[in-house]
């Protein structure tokens, strides 16, 4: 079946792309993306197989900086985690609200 075939290469490319993370996070992006270079120089980093992509695409992903969030997106969120702890206190204080009205 393609599409289980296409599942386990994506699989693949989760647990790769995770294990770039962690160790960016150790040893940071730099270290970790010249670390990929240099163990895998002599299979060819930048060839054309599908395996070698998946290399030349981790290594631009780790030099790239992170995406950063809109100021308005940030603002929101922001503002959406300060207000959810209020959210059991309104739950417990609207039966006596809606009493009083």
């Amino acid at each position: 079946m393609p599409l289980f075939a296409h599942f386990c290469d994506q699989t693949h490319r989760l647990v790769e792309l995770a294990a770039d993370d962690t160790a960016s996070r150790r040893c940071g992006h730099l270290t970790t993306a010249l670390a990929l270079i240099e163990l895998n120089q002599h299979r060819g980093v930048l060839s054309c197989d599908s395996s070698r992509r998946l290399l030349g695409e981790r290594v631009d992903r780790l030099l790239e900086p992170p995406p950063r969030l809109l100021r308005r997106h940030r603002a929101l969120t922001t503002t959406v985690a300060a207000l959810v702890p209020l959210l059991p206190v309104l739950i417990t204080f609207a039966p006596g609200l809606t009493a009083l009205s």
